[in-house]
């Protein structure tokens, strides 16, 4: 009898094919993972770059602006120190994060304009599971160029913004959010002409469809106004109740008061609007400094146009953190910024934001639940050359 042939059991060499497949897939698998978990960490690690950038382009365009002729040694140390005040050290200065400044961009519509300044940051980062893929590392980078003319942002919330039945009109510039932006009405909108920029560091809810160009996950805002000196206080501080008031040091201003003479106001506590206005005119609030006002009241002002305080027209000490408390039907009509860096401000009832000319918003948070607001960036160099705000602006 012939002898038989022992059955080959298919189950067995399909087995070894599912094993040899599952090992395959897992490594791909792995990979993928690998891949995102480290691109998304090298994502934010950009934007913390990007922020510094935009920082040291800035820096090193002011001292352009002050002097011309600057070297470039001197340029490379204002970024290093910009680079390290977002928590980056300069290779220069002994850390691994790569600072180059170019004064006269190398790329772009500025290219060559010694005008404008661009940094270029980067820094060699280590990856966390590409190293099984042999990717020990990455190197996000981010670059920016920054130059004199009119402010790009005209809208700046270190913290979040939240509008509800409100649009606001950026017309020639855009907002820039450190937090994120809530949209509580279906009527919240952000317009302009250009449609404005607004970025997001965090994320957009509610109505978010009418919120200019917008974009999530953006760099932090630039406070273009960081680090500006406040004024000295000088002396013989009185409560103003008269109607017409001159520069100098007031505990107090009260809602009687109609017109400021041109000057600088150094106030320590409650300024009552009424119907306040002043043509060359910067406040300073500091201590218990605080604008109120009653409903249907208004301010307008004009905000300096020469001096230390050039195109300022409102600004509240960063450590005062006195809101701005206004009711219904306040209108607020100031050509010149309004720096209050420290302050919640939040607008609650039909706020008329009016300006005639270049206005600068900068809070730590903003809340219009109810009104309108414009703000126009257009021809701010004309009415304001020398002003602080105006020294260096983000171009690219």
């Amino acid at each position: 009898m012939a002898p038989q042939s022992t059955p080959v059991r298919l189950s067995d060499q399909q087995a070894g094919q599912i094993l040899v497949l599952a090992a395959v897939f897992i490594v791909a698998l792995l990979g993928v993972m690998a891949l995102t978990l480290d691109a998304s960490f090298m994502f934010a690690k950009r934007n913390r770059l990007h922020a510094a950038a935009d920082a040291a382009a800035k820096s090193a365009a002011i001292e352009v602006l002050r002097n011309p002729t600057v070297s470039q040694t001197s340029l490379e140390a204002f970024a290093d120190q910009q680079v390290g005040a977002h928590g980056f050290v300069s290779s220069r200065l002994g850390g691994t994060t790569s600072v180059v400044v170019n004064h006269g961009p190398t790329s772009g519509p500025f290219t060559g304009d010694v005008n404008y300044v661009e940094a270029i940051v980067s820094e060699p980062t280590s990856t966390f599971f590409g190293k099984i893929l042999a990717w020990a590392s990455m190197t996000p980078l981010a670059s920016a160029v920054a130059g004199a003319g009119n402010p790009t942002i005209c809208l700046v919330t270190m913290e979040d913004m939240s509008i509800g039945n409100t649009t606001m009109t950026l017309n020639g510039c855009g907002a820039s959010i450190g937090g994120d932006l809530y949209g509580e009405n279906p009527n919240s909108t952000i317009a302009g002409t250009p449609t404005p920029p607004v970025g997001v560091t965090g994320n957009c809810s509610g109505t978010c469809t009418a919120m200019g160009t917008l974009t999530t996950n953006a760099p932090a805002p630039v406070d273009p106004l960081a680090g500006l000196a406040a004024p000295t206080n000088p002396g013989g501080c009185t409560a103003g109740v008269a109607a017409t008031l001159g520069p100098g040091c007031y505990t107090s201003i009260a809602a009687s008061v109609t017109t400021l003479t041109a000057g600088i106001y150094y106030v320590t506590g409650i300024v009552d609007i009424g119907n306040l206005t002043g043509t060359n005119v910067m406040i300073y609030l500091t201590g218990a400094g605080q604008l109120t006002a009653d409903s249907n009241k208004r301010i307008t002002l004009t905000a300096p146009t020469t001096g230390a305080y050039t195109g300022i027209a409102i600004f509240q000490d960063l450590t005062d953190a006195n809101n701005f408390e206004v009711k219904n039907q306040f209108t607020l009509n100031v050509s010149g910024a309004i720096y209050m860096p420290g302050v919640d401000v939040e607008f609650k009832n039909s706020l008329s934001f009016v300006t005639t000319n270049c206005t600068l918003f900068i809070a730590k948070s903003l809340t219009i639940k109810n009104g309108s607001g414009a703000l126009n960036n257009n021809g701010c160099a004309a009415a304001y050359g020398g002003a602080a705000f105006l020294a260096a602006s983000i171009a690219q």
